[in-house]
This record gives structure tokens, C-alpha cells and sequence, in this order.
């Protein structure tokens, strides 16, 4: 069946826009990338107030480029919601008429059935009419075979239509929260470049004696962490951990790619005034901010925080600890937005924040650790209000 010609014209101006905006989303990956480049350039240069407000600067305008990114996917899976639409309605036009032409056929079917083989050859002087009834008869319940293939095809084509209708729609819900979410992130960090500006009254010596205030309270949190984890690291119970695979949590973030291991790394002996002996006691994961964060195994959460609260740029930042049924727990630092809360059910895979530079960083990453569950807990720091604790495991043992 030919497609009504306004319908084939709008699916054809649909596609065309839809085609305009994977154009559009195509050039602004390059814009992000390109703007991805500046920020770990200025990540490796002199810290200096003039080059971490330049690194900021180019955070957001590379968040900015999330943001229109993210719109432009909602408005091409708005225009394919509409092709699908007319799709639909095509395809169940079409089942209508293919339905009446079945229903035509099986009248003119029962009529002819209704007259037996006899009563056919008595109505017909000529064997000729004979033989061309039969033909007709014939015809008919071949013509009736292809319009129920044809309608059980067309029933196929619509389910399918149906279910990629369905899909569009949760992945344009998601969407919509994801802009909303990159909005808030791209507000804060505006907000963070405001108060550096005010907190170092714009000049250089302020923002060293910010710098070096930072260093001191983050050697004695870490002093503090170590101890505690030290302690509880002797609480490990091996019998109530997962035998070490890869496989029994999944990565937390899409594209996993280590920065720093567990344990006495180079980066920890170098700074083993602040790491001491037993070293890092987690993983960093390259994220750069407003990277999606998931859960690495089903669980509940344990809790979550903002140390900033309490000692600005010194600790873990944005927190959240998950409490797995595994017989593990995982911690997620460094956060710029959290989107589960307290008490809250989690999958493995399910969104549960985005990455970012809060607490102490050298630029934006996810630091990922990993606890034996029965000694993971939220204890309140001297320095940094809760915070989560644990005996730390190496984190690539289960990923």
C-alpha cells in the first residue's frame, strides 16, 4: 500500500531535521573535546590564580557545551518521536485496510463454498465457466493467504514501531533529567569560581596562602583517615568477601581508564608524609566533570555527604558510600552532583551521581574505594563532619 503523500513528506522533512541535528550534535563533540584539551592543559600548568581561573573558565565553557549537547539530543529524539508517531499511525492504517480486504475475501469465499461442486457444474452450460469458477475460487483463498502473511508482517512492523516508541520515550525522560542535572553543575562551578575570586580578594598571594592552608588540612585528614583504617583493616573478615575476580563489581564509570591504583603507588611513596605506609587507599578513575556515575553492584546507600561543609577543598568533597550485598562497599569521591539519597535501593549500573573536582583534587576524577562491608561506616571526622570509613581492598581485585 502507497503511503499518503502528506504523510510521506512530513516523515521526509522529520528525517532531513533529524539528520540537521546529529550535524549539530557531531560539531559540538568536537567543541567539547576540543575544550576538554585547554582543561588538562591548565591542569599541568603553574597553580597560579590566573591559571586555575583560565582552567575554570574553560570548565564551563566545556559544561555550557554539555548543556547544548544534551538539547540538542532531546530535540532529535522529540523529531524521531514524531516520525514514529506517523509510522504508527501508517502502519495501523494499513492493518485497517488489509483487515477489510481479509473480510472481503472470506465473504466472497463463503458465497462461493455456500454452492457445492454439482451445483457449479449444473450452472454452467460450458465446462469452460466450469473450470474458470474453480479458477476464481482458487484465486480467492490465495489472495486471502497473502493478506493474513501480510497482516501478520504488518502486526510485526507495528509491535516494533511500538517498542522503539517506548525506548525513545525513557531515553528522552532521561535526558531531561540529565540536562537539568548538567545545568546545576555548570551553576555551581560558576559558583566556585565566584568565591575563589572573593576568598583570594583577586591576588596572587592570597591564593597561595589558600593553597597552603589546603595542604595542612588535608595532611591532617589524611592522618586521621590513616589511622582509622589502619584499624579497621584489621577487622577484615576474608570469609565474608567475595572470592577476587573481575566481574564482581562493574566499573562506575563507562569509560574506565586509571589514573592512580591502590596502594603504595609512585604518587603515594612520593608523598608518604601524607599517605604513609600503606598508601592510596583507593583507585582514581579519569572523569572529567559531568561524567556519569554508576553503582557498581546492587546494594543500599549507606549515606552520602559533602565534606566541603566542613573543611572546603580538603577531603572527599561530595560522597556517597554504598553498602553491597556482596559483602562489599564502595565509596564514590570528588563528586559535582549526587542524585541518590540516604536509605535509597540501588542496581548495579543505575545513575547515581556525576564526577567532578569537590574536596581535594588536582583536577576532576572519581576516586573509587573499595571495603570489606562489615567494617564500611560513617563516623565523624575532627575536621570534615561524616565521612565514610572502612578497611580499604584493592578496588581492580573485583572490577
Amino acid at each position: 500500500m502507497l503511503l499518503p503523500q502528506s504523510g510521506a513528506k512530513n516523515i521526509e522533512e522529520l528525517e532531513g531535521q533529524i539528520i540537521e541535528r546529529e550535524s549539530q550534535i557531531e560539531a559540538i563533540q568536537k567543541e567539547i573535546a576540543l575544550y576538554q584539551k585547554q582543561i588538562e592543559r591548565r591542569e599541568g600548568e603553574a597553580k597560579t590564580l590566573k591559571n586555575e581561573i583560565a582552567r575554570l573558565e574553560s570548565i564551563i565553557k566545556k559544561l555550557n557545551a554539555d548543556i547544548r549537547f544534551t538539547e540538542q539530543k532531546i530535540s532529535a529524539s522529540k523529531l524521531a518521536l514524531e516520525k514514529i508517531s506517523i509510522e504508527i499511525d501508517e502502519k495501523t492504517s494499513d492493518i485497517k485496510n488489509r483487515k477489510n480486504a481479509i473480510a472481503q475475501t472470506l465473504r466472497a469465499l463463503y458465497q462461493s463454498e455456500n454452492s457445492n461442486i454439482v451445483e457449479i457444474l449444473i450452472s454452467n452450460d460450458e465446462l469452460s465457466d466450469f473450470f474458470g469458477d474453480l479458477e476464481r475460487l482458487l484465486s480467492l483463498q490465495n489472495a486471502l493467504r497473502v493478506d493474513v502473511s501480510r497482516l501478520t508482517e504488518l502486526k510485526t512492523e507495528l509491535e516494533s514501531k511500538e517498542a522503539n516508541e517506548t525506548e525513545v520515550k525513557v531515553s528522552l525522560e532521561k535526558l531531561s533529567d540529565e540536562l537539568s542535572s548538567r545545568k546545576s553543575i555548570s551553576l555551581n562551578t560558576q559558583k566556585s569560581k565566584n568565591t575563589l575570586l572573593i576568598d583570594t580578594k583577586n591576588k596572587e598571594a592570597e591564593y597561595q596562602r589558600l593553597l597552603r592552608d589546603r595542604e595542612k588540612k588535608r595532611a591532617e585528614i589524611l592522618d586521621e583517615m590513616k589511622k582509622i583504617e589502619d584499624e579497621l583493616r584489621l577487622a577484615i573478615d576474608p570469609s565474608s568477601l567475595p572470592q577476587p575476580r573481575k566481574g564482581v563489581l562493574a566499573w562506575p564509570v563507562s569509560r574506565p581508564y586509571v589514573t592512580q591504583k591502590f596502594g603504595l603507588t609512585a604518587f603515594a611513596q612520593k608523598n608518604s608524609d601524607i599517605y604513609g605506609k600503606t598508601g592510596h587507599n583507593g583507585i582514581d578513575l579519569r572523569a572529567a566533570l559531568g561524567t556519569p556515575i554508576f553503582a557498581s553492584e546492587d546494594g543500599v546507600v549507606k549515606g552520602t555527604g559533602n565534606s566541603d561543609n566542613f573543611c572546603p577543598n580538603a577531603a572527599y568533597g561530595l560522597w556517597i558510600m554504598i553498602g553491597h550485598n556482596n559483602g562489599l562497599a564502595s565509596v564514590y569521591g570528588h563528586l559535582s552532583l549526587i542524585q541518590i539519597r540516604a536509605g535509597q535501593n540501588v542496581k548495579r549500573g543505575d545513575l547515581i551521581a556525576y564526577s567532578g573536582e569537590s574536596g581535594y583534587t588536582t583536577g576532576p576524577h572519581l576516586h573509587f574505594t573499595v571495603y570489606g562491608g562489615k567494617t564500611s561506616q560513617i563516623r565523624n571526622s575532627r575536621f570534615c563532619g561524616p565521612m565514610p570509613y572502612g578497611g580499604p581492598l584493592d578496588p581492580l581485585n573485583y572490577l
